[in-house]
């Protein structure tokens, strides 16, 4: 998945909160960009795959393709691994531990916790 650009991201964000769906209209109300600069943001948000959208009569419905949750976890996961060289969260919390790598059960631990943790919210 390709990162959204910030004004796509505002746009996505929109849709986010519509996870129902949000008609083209509706969204084109809310920026100020002119129409055809509206129809390419949306058209490059489905071809990133963070949105789909349904024609219902002679309106266009936008919906979220991924949660934004999985979105930033997504480009977090992509900014370690470019920035910082680990290609896992769990490598990454090895590293900051002092160690090299987790065991089979620490790695357990540490998903089970992370779980727990989005199970919170």
């Amino acid at each position: 998945m390709n990162r959204l650009s910030l004004t796509e991201y505002q746009f996505m964000e929109i849709i986010w909160q519509h996870s129902e769906g949000i008609s083209s209209a509706e969204i084109y109300d809310i920026f100020p960009q002119s129409l055809s600069t509206k129809s390419t943001i949306l058209s490059r948000i489905l071809k990133k795959g963070c949105a789909i959208c349904k024609r219902k009569g002679k309106q266009v419905y936008y919906y979220p393709k991924i949660t934004k949750r999985e979105y930033e976890k997504l480009i977090f996961q992509e900014d370690i691994e470019k920035n910082m060289g680990f290609s896992s969260f769990q490598k990454l919390f090895a590293a900051f531990c002092g160690k090299s790598k987790l065991t089979t059960e620490q790695t357990q631990q540490l998903e089970r916790l992370i779980e727990q943790l989005e199970n919170d919210e």
